[in-house]
């Protein structure tokens, strides 16, 4: 009898660890770690998915610590260069969470859903270009019909930043290479 009760309690411990791998498996196969990781472009080193608002008031609130103030004294004087008024009504025009990946070579990408209807998108981004052009160079090229834009600095040996909007995702980077890669996934 007490051999019955051993082969019981084995087939109930087979019953528990199909049950728990089956869960993991849907985990960490069925479903994505973010709504962002299948339109990420292959071999990407990190990606970080995070809720803008929040990075933000973060930023707002911490402005005393190192790497938040190093971040916030960057930022505010690329926004004197660009002359850009008012970003947080740039950030409206995203949803909450949004996505930073990072590739070799400082190479990196944020990817946002624009939660604007279209036109209201394409105002705002006009009169951010407007802008722009008082200290950039903007060099649009057309890429699988979507129009990417390259802020190249003038006269400056600093590195260019390319945009685009791609089925209602604005995509953000420092590579064009990478821009178009992830224009593929989000198409495909």
């Amino acid at each position: 009898m007490s051999n019955n009760k051993i082969k019981k309690y084995l087939w109930f411990l087979l019953a528990i660890v199909l049950i728990e791998a089956g869960g993991l498996v849907w985990l960490y196969l069925a479903k994505p770690v973010s709504p962002y990781f299948k339109l990420l472009p292959p071999n990407i080193v990190a990606s970080s998915y995070f809720d803008q608002a929040a990075l933000l008031g973060l930023l707002k609130n911490n402005t005393s610590q190192p790497p938040i103030a190093l971040g916030n004294s960057e930022l505010k004087s690329w926004l004197a260069k660009t002359k850009i008024e008012q970003p947080d009504q740039i950030l409206r025009l995203f949803g909450s969470q949004m996505v930073l990946a990072i590739k070799e070579n400082s190479t990196w990408l944020i990817l946002a859903e624009i939660k604007v209807p279209t036109d209201a998108f394409k105002q705002a981004r006009d009169r951010t270009e407007q802008s722009l052009k008082q200290n950039y160079n903007l060099i649009s090229e057309s890429y699988r019909q979507i129009t990417i834009t390259q802020v190249k600095p003038l006269n400056r040996k600093e590195e260019s930043l390319f945009y685009a909007e791609a089925r209602g995702y604005f995509i953000l980077t420092n590579d064009s290479d990478l821009i178009k890669a992830t224009m593929d996934k989000i198409i495909k």
